[in-house]
């Protein structure tokens, strides 16, 4: 089962506090940061917006910087789909960190070698699913969540309905599907696709609205 992380930007306060609990748990040298808080805006002043967000490895289902290593260093865990690297194997041509569109891999100065997120499971240090990870355990605000992604999805659909509770944007539907209690960690149709409504549209399993 795909295991990742949720995070609630609305919560972030941009403490960096989730950064050094990561460096510090896994003993990350000076230098690579295997999470990073960085802020994102957009706009044109006056009229300008911003929002922190934490960023780390999203051990994503198809991992660029795996197809992209010439020595097959980096895996995918098929037990948590957690995408990790084997250091042994490495030779820290760089040519992961050029793949990944987020940065995550960071080649480190002592080393030589790539590293990055490995969701806690640095060896000695391996925190085992069921407890947070080092950057969830230390945020003060509760912004970052980690744990299967079927539950962080139902986690997520359920603060968007909170913070929508009352809005009053136009054609919003009062509507938020469970598909997971349903439909288990996929919710398909029986072509394969999204489950369909009644009308022949399709129902989004992942945001919790239809489309």
């Amino acid at each position: 089962m795909q295991h990742g992380f949720y995070f609630d930007h609305t919560l972030c306060v941009k403490c960096h506090a989730c950064e050094i609990a990561c460096k510090i748990w896994n003993e990350v040298d000076v230098g690579p940061r295997w999470r990073e808080v960085v802020q994102v805006s957009s706009g044109r002043y006056p009229d300008v917006v911003a929002i922190n967000v934490s960023m780390a490895c999203m051990h994503c289902g198809d991992a660029p910087c795996r197809t992209a290593c010439p020595v097959r260093a980096i895996t995918k865990r098929a037990e948590d789909g957690i995408v990790v690297v084997d250091q042994n194997t490495c030779i820290g041509c760089g040519f992961c960190a050029w793949a990944c569109p987020y940065n995550a891999p960071q080649i480190s100065s002592l080393s030589g070698k790539m590293e990055k997120c490995n969701f806690c499971s640095t060896p000695g240090k391996v925190r085992p699913h069921g407890m947070p990870r080092a950057c969830e355990e230390i945020c003060p605000t509760g912004a970052i969540k980690t744990g299967a992604l079927v539950e962080l999805a139902t986690l997520g659909r359920e603060r968007a309905a909170a913070r929508l509770a009352g809005s009053a944007a136009p054609s919003f539907p009062a509507l938020m599907l469970d598909a997971h209690a349903r439909f288990g960690g996929e919710a398909q149709g029986q072509d394969g696709g999204a489950p369909q409504r009644a009308d022949g549209g399709r129902a989004s399993a992942e945001t919790g609205g239809v489309g």
